[in-house]
């Protein structure tokens, strides 16, 4: 039986985005008759009865200074390597996901030391990235010996796998030597089952945030939606879900709920259960070609989306009339939609009737199934 690991920081239980796109992966390669094992962090666990080997070293934290975070992910990486490289007889491939991209840029080189060809599959695009962040210099040295690694790694991969037609497009030009192909991030169906389309609603109109709100997003924005909608009307709720910044819970607007992370199980309901769903990244050019996975669980959930700024996610939510989308993410133009959708249910409705239409095509096993299916099949 073929051997193949999957190089993962977060794998189940955590609700986080590589998690997230990791265990579907893991258990559609498992049907194959494929053995899988999970190089991951301290923090996961078993499941599926597939081989998961820890790390000594927790999950890098979104939250730390660049060089806590860089050391973090430092650490995490060689401890994964160097297991990559004990178990190497055994194994016939590497499937690592990145971010984090200094873990997996050490674990990608491990597995080249170890003479194992692996899949680097690309999530956020590193160093890029950090340019748009503020916290690198596009021409300064350290960037462009970053951009060589980035290069480098590709170039090594058999594959390298992405989320968005954006990213295919933009890595493609910048090595046109490499091996890129579309993987799109989806719901999981196991979790987002056609029940949850006739979910009962909230009584009070809900609009519902998911997930850890990182530097791709801005909580002032959030928080002037809040507040403005409160300002016109008392009875809309805002819900957030996650690991959240402390300055929302110093700061927390009167009509907004703060619920910590969960299960993705338990999740879903929630998210079932509310009216919208809201997903507003800063307007950066690396979030051009973004579509974040927390969006997938909206259209899973059967709930419109509000989406922004203009970049290939908020495209498709209007080619699809799945919600609503901003050019520029204005507050008071998020708030006044918000206020617009709650005061006429024909408008909700229909986005609503157009997600029962498309939503299986956002599948994540299905898209996994098919992508491995094929990868395989010889």
């Amino acid at each position: 039986m073929p051997v193949i690991n999957i190089v993962t920081s977060e794998y189940f239980p955590v609700p986080a985005a590589a998690a997230a796109r990791a265990l579907p992966w893991c258990e559609e390669i498992s049907k194959l008759g494929i053995e899988v094992r999970i190089f991951t962090s301290c923090a996961s666990k078993n499941r599926s009865n597939l081989n998961v080997i820890t790390s000594f070293f927790s999950i890098p934290d979104n939250r730390a200074s660049l060089p806590v975070r860089f050391l973090q992910e430092v650490l995490l990486g060689l401890d994964l390597g160097i297991r990559i490289l004990w178990n190497r007889k055994s194994c016939d491939g590497c499937i690592i996901t990145s971010p984090p991209f200094f873990m997996a840029t050490i674990c990608a080189y491990f597995s080249k030391l170890a003479n194992i060809p692996y899949i680097f599959d690309v999530r956020d695009r590193y160093p890029r990235v950090l340019s748009d962040l503020g916290y690198l210099n596009a021409f300064g040295l350290l960037y462009s010996t970053l951009g060589w690694l980035e290069g480098r790694i590709y170039r090594r991969a058999q594959l390298v796998s992405t989320v968005t037609n954006g990213l295919v497009n933009e890595l493609v030009s910048s090595y046109p030597k490499g091996n890129f192909q579309l993987v799109r991030n989806g719901f999981d169906e196991l979790v987002f089952t056609d029940d949850l389309l006739n979910i009962e609603k909230r009584s009070v109109f809900s609009v519902i945030y998911h997930g850890r709100l990182g530097n791709f997003y801005n909580l002032d924005t959030y928080l002037e939606i809040m507040n403005l909608v409160y300002d016109s009307d008392k009875s809309i709720r805002f819900l957030m879900v996650g690991k959240l910044p402390l300055e929302i819970h110093l700061n927390t607007p009167p009509n907004l709920e703060i619920l910590p992370a969960m299960k993705l199980e338990s999740l879903s309901k929630i998210i079932g259960s509310c009216h919208l769903g809201i997903c507003l990244l800063r307007d950066l050019p690396a979030m051009k070609n973004a579509f974040p996975a927390k969006a997938y669980d909206y259209i899973g959930a059967g709930i419109p989306v509000l989406a922004g700024p203009e970049g290939e996610f908020s495209q498709m939510v209007d080619k699809l009339n799945i919600g609503i989308s901003f050019e520029k993410v204005s507050a008071k133009e998020v708030a006044d939609v918000i206020l617009e959708i709650k005061s006429n249910e024909g408008i909700w409705s229909n986005m609503c009737a157009n997600l029962k239409k498309c939503r299986h095509d956002f599948g994540r096993r299905k898209i996994a199934r098919e992508f491995f299916s094929e990868l395989f099949k010889n």
